[in-house]
């Protein structure tokens, strides 16, 4: 299984779960990275024809970082949220 990531550059990368070690193309030994969601997935549909397509990573609806191995996150309204970012915190600190 896999999951995408977008990098700062705007470039996508894959990454394969579970230890998150980026995925590298058997014939180059590169770590790709691509332009598009969509481009990752169709690289991914040569390489591993057998698992599903990867998603993006959950990341938090406040920041917009990803969520680490060990990172403890909250799913509030529908979306995911570090636990220092969700909107009950947000709003207790600013009483």
């Amino acid at each position: 299984m896999a999951e995408a990531r977008r990098l700062k550059s705007g470039k996508w990368r894959l990454y394969k779960t579970p230890q998150l070690s980026p995925v590298r193309d058997p014939q180059t030994g590169v770590v790709p990275s691509f332009e598009s969601l969509e481009a990752a997935r169709r690289w991914w549909r040569d390489y591993s024809p057998s698992e599903a397509p990867p998603d993006e990573s959950i990341k938090c609806a406040r920041c917009g970082a990803y969520f680490g191995r060990w990172s403890a996150w909250a799913f509030y309204g529908g979306r995911y949220y570090h636990q220092a970012h969700t909107p009950q915190v947000i709003d207790a600190r600013r009483r």
